[in-house]
């Protein structure tokens, strides 16, 4: 297929045929989600998917140059300009790096320090914090707000906090507590 390819392709989905439509037909029934890139299009003598029609388009068109746009950001430091004035200001825009999974996971929590976070202060949810199980320490610490303000004190994120010290055996990362 070249730049300059206005063939017209049949269309088949489940055994219905249809067509035939150039390229830029196919194109805009794709965009509409009218056909979608399991359809099969008669091409080179076979029956072959979109996906693969487009991707041996790809193949044998150039890619377009196309300009790099202004507002894209860069990695790390980029100084882009704020206002433009006679003397020209920058702002600029620091990136951060983002953060290495490895380096969260490389040390696992330790079973002993979790079960004596979760006697002494379980009922503040700060061993499930220290799992890395964010969702259930909040839990528990909004628990132990609200039976507060109510008056019953805090043995219901207590006693949750007991079992957890019991049962929990992996972190919120899914590994194994030492």
């Amino acid at each position: 297929m070249s730049n300059g390819d206005t063939g017209q392709y049949k269309l088949r989905w489940r055994g219905r045929q249809s067509g035939p439509y150039p390229v830029s037909e196919i194109n805009r029934m794709l965009d509409e989600h009218e056909i979608g890139m399991g359809h099969e299009i008669f091409y080179g003598e076979k029956w072959i998917v979109l996906e693969e029609f487009f991707a041996a388009a790809a193949k044998t068109t150039p890619a377009p140059l196309t300009p790099r746009p202004e507002n894209v950001k860069t990695p790390a430091l980029a100084v882009m300009p704020r206002e433009k004035t006679p003397a020209m200001r920058f702002k600029v825009s620091v990136s951060p790096a983002p953060p290495d999974p490895d380096v969260a996971a490389a040390r696992p929590r330790n079973r002993l320090v979790f079960a004596f976070l979760a006697i002494a202060l379980g009922f503040l949810g700060l061993h499930n914090f220290y799992a890395r199980q964010w969702l259930t320490g909040l839990l528990q610490l909004l628990l132990s707000i609200a039976t507060s303000l109510m008056g019953f004190g805090i043995i219901a994120s207590w006693l949750w906090a007991m079992v957890e010290a019991l049962v929990v055996r992996k972190d919120g990362a899914g590994a194994e507590m030492t």
